[in-house]
């Protein structure tokens, strides 16, 4: 139990945070610098949306206007590309490859394993086998279509792979993810419901832009901090962290 006085700390947000953005990252999470969810919701982040684009609000997200039409056809989009985009600590995992049923053969000269795409994975960061002491290693991978199945080619056995996956549920975003989902939903709608108006489309495809400049540089920041606090060797001195 956490002692008294003290915020728990969700160690699955927690560790998937630092794999992703380096020790510096891993240090303030550790220190307690978490992002906390958020408690916007879908039709908040609507019209956030419609806000950027300097359209009308709604009240209602089963509206039949083009507002409302539009955010619900772009959201799954807007979802899957801002995730895409930078590693938000909520939708980082660490996953076990399953392997593919047979390297075909005319990779073998390359590659000794073939594993199937992880479940709900985006994007795949990174590729090592499993145990503490791979965890900072960064295995050579290809991503093939074998079979009309996307397929991860490597020399990592056991593998496992640090992923960006999709994350539908709204309350699990945090405030910076949901500042970023609004303005990339801004820039996916802007041209259907501004039609000609190509001037505040490229204004709000900046201010996404921007949003993810803002994010690195801070990221980066505290990367500089941090290792200089605590070095890797430190951490992984003392079983390094775990899921």
């Amino acid at each position: 139990m956490p002692a008294a006085g003290k915020k728990k700390v969700d160690k699955h947000i927690f560790f998937l945070y630092i794999k992703f953005n380096g020790s510096a990252c891993r240090v303030n999470w550790w220190r307690g610098k978490g992002k906390m969810p958020s408690t916007s919701g879908r039709l908040t982040i609507y019209n956030m949306a419609l806000g950027f684009i300097g359209t009308r609000t709604i009240a209602s997200a089963n509206e039949n206007t083009p507002e409302a039409i539009q955010c619900e056809l772009f959201w799954d989009n807007a979802r899957r590309a801002a995730l895409r985009d930078y590693p938000y600590p909520f939708a980082q995992a660490r996953v076990n490859l399953a392997l593919f049923a047979d390297l075909p053969e005319e990779y073998e000269n390359e590659w000794q394993y073939a594993y199937s795409w992880p479940n709900k994975a985006l994007k795949v960061h990174r590729v090592h086998s499993q145990g503490k002491e791979n965890l900072l290693r960064k295995e050579k991978y290809a991503v093939r279509v074998i079979d009309n199945i996307v397929t991860i080619l490597c020399n990592a056995k056991d593998a496992q792979a640090e992923i960006t996956q999709d994350v539908t549920e709204v309350s699990i975003w945090d405030d910076m993810f949901v500042a970023s989902m609004a303005r990339k939903l801004a820039c996916l709608i802007a041209v259907p419901i501004l039609k000609n108006n190509s001037q505040k489309v490229n204004e709000v495809e900046q201010l996404y832009t921007m949003q993810l400049q803002n994010m690195r540089s801070q990221s980066a920041s505290e990367e500089e901090e941090a290792q200089l606090e605590i070095p890797d060797s430190w951490l992984l001195a003392r079983g390094g962290w775990h899921d």
